[in-house]
């Protein structure tokens, strides 16, 4: 019995190992930029600790989002969290994550918390229009006095323009419900890392992080759940959309 039961257990390690291997071949891979056609909490379990020089990534708001594949009610942006933030947390550096004015304390505590704001009425909050969200920043800052790779060292980011922001959203933008724009996303990248540097987006979409990445001569590492978004991060990779 022993014997039938330790190649039992053997087997299904054998089987574990093949799962996590047929995950983890990546979806796309080219010039630096690497797509995972998965789940975000099984892949993250198979990077190093402090891989990553920043995770950049926008969640899930839990507001009922049209995703495909992901039904977004609150209880499931708790389960992600408390199943991925851990995980983010320990295989990156810093981390910098769109929360949403509403779900900041859903999050573990931040050492420090950016605000972005543009000058133009974007999407509607409880009074009125709604001009800023919080970026939500875990880990220590990038050295550097004054200023990094441009960027003015600030817990305040100011856009000008709706900058493809809620209602001001092109129509091609709404491939994707909830798409972050290009340029706050350079921002953020150029901020917080070097060129070369390697970046990690855990809930990819439709690949703005990896565009800009790309764009700014970083590496980066993608995870999406769903095939379609991860095909709409390839075409825009291929053809360096400006969106």
């Amino acid at each position: 019995m022993k014997s039938l039961m330790t190649s039992l257990m053997s087997s299904n390690s054998v089987s574990t190992e093949n799962k996590l291997r047929e995950v983890m071949l990546p979806y796309y891979e080219q010039d630096g930029i690497t797509i995972y056609n998965g789940n975000a909490e099984h892949i993250l379990d198979s990077f190093s600790s402090k891989q990553f020089d920043l995770c950049l990534t926008d969640p899930p708001y839990g507001i009922d989002y049209k995703y495909d594949g992901y039904e977004d009610t609150e209880d499931n942006l708790l389960k992600l969290i408390n199943n991925t933030f851990g995980k983010i947390l320990s295989s990156s550096k810093r981390v910098a994550v769109f929360s949403g004015v509403n779900n900041i304390w859903k999050y573990p505590k931040a050492d420090w918390t950016v605000s972005y704001s543009w000058d133009t009425t974007a999407t509607y909050g409880a009074l009125g229009y709604n001009q800023w969200q919080p970026i939500l920043f875990y880990g220590k800052d990038i050295k550097g006095f004054g200023s990094v790779n441009g960027i003015i060292k600030s817990d305040s980011i100011k856009l000008s323009g709706g900058a493809e922001i809620g209602f001001l959203r092109t129509d091609k933008n709404l491939e994707h419900p909830c798409p972050k724009p290009l340029n706050i996303m350079k921002i953020l990248i150029a901020r917080f890392t070097n060129e070369g540097d390697l970046v990690i987006d855990p809930f990819a979409g439709a690949g703005t992080t990896l565009l800009a990445a790309k764009r700014l001569g970083r590496k980066a590492v993608g995870i999406e759940q769903s095939r379609a978004y991860c095909d709409i991060a390839i075409k825009r990779l291929s053809q360096m959309e400006l969106f």
